[in-house]
């Protein structure tokens, strides 16, 4: 009589230090190496392939290396083998862009005269490419932000006070921000009267000499030196009148 006798090993139970893993692109990982009990692992494996630039070790299921593309977050699964069996760990792996840094726009103040178009004015930055650009508060009236480039243009179409923008620009990294001041003053008055020169007479009314304004809305009106007494300007309309 003959019998048949195997001996397999211990099954292999493995474990990570972590099982979640955010890494940046172009930026080293820390090597992470299992830890095992239990028999030998005879053979490593992990599916799916890892991301680009990061390697598995098949002789002892440690991960390492410098990802070289952004990788949405996803499980993989390392498998150790031995003659007991197979042990698994899901491990999970996100690769973003390095975050957008020094962002900064030049110059960034601006005093912009209602319906002139500004010059467009274009941003710059270090880091990952951005993805996205977003400004707070709004920008005046008739100006935009590029939410490709960043850039700010336009022709402002309403007159604002001055006020601080703080603009946005964000990847799968992170986010940077930068702040611009912008203020948008009227069109200059332009004004005229129908004559220029007024010959009045001591205690006789004038006719009341009105004013004709083009350009932007007229604040105020004044007038230096002061008139002759008993004349006077409509600091509202810029009308003369009196005797």
């Amino acid at each position: 009589t003959t019998i048949t006798i195997v001996v397999n090993d211990a099954l292999p139970i493995i474990s990570y230090s972590q099982t979640s893993y955010t890494l940046t692109k172009d930026v080293a990982m820390t090597a992470s190496t299992p830890t095992v009990n239990g028999g030998a692992v005879v053979t490593w494996s992990i599916s799916p392939s890892l991301p680009a630039g990061l390697t598995f070790e098949t002789s002892n299921g440690t991960i390492w290396g410098t990802p070289t593309a952004i990788t949405s977050s996803a499980s993989y699964t390392v498998s150790a083998t031995n003659t007991g069996g197979t042990d698994t760990v899901a491990l999970t792996i996100v690769v973003n862009d390095a975050a957008p840094t020094d962002l900064d726009y030049s110059p960034n103040t601006f005093t912009l005269t209602k319906g002139t178009q500004m010059t467009t004015v274009t941003p710059t930055a270090n880091g990952g490419t951005i993805t996205s650009w977003s400004v707070s508060p709004s920008l005046p009236a008739g100006l935009s932000l590029d939410s490709t480039t960043g850039a700010i243009s336009g022709t402002p179409t309403a007159v604002a006070s001055s006020a601080t923008y703080t603009i946005t620009a964000t990847n799968t990294g992170g986010s940077d921000t930068a702040t611009v001041t912008i203020v948008v003053n009227d069109i200059a008055p332009t004004i005229s009267y129908s004559t220029t020169s007024y010959t009045l007479t001591k205690g006789t009314a004038m006719t009341t000499a009105t004013v004709t304004s083009t350009g932007g809305a007229v604040v105020s009106y004044s007038v230096s030196p002061s008139l002759p007494a008993g004349l006077a300007l409509d600091t509202s309309t810029g009308a003369i009148s009196g005797t």
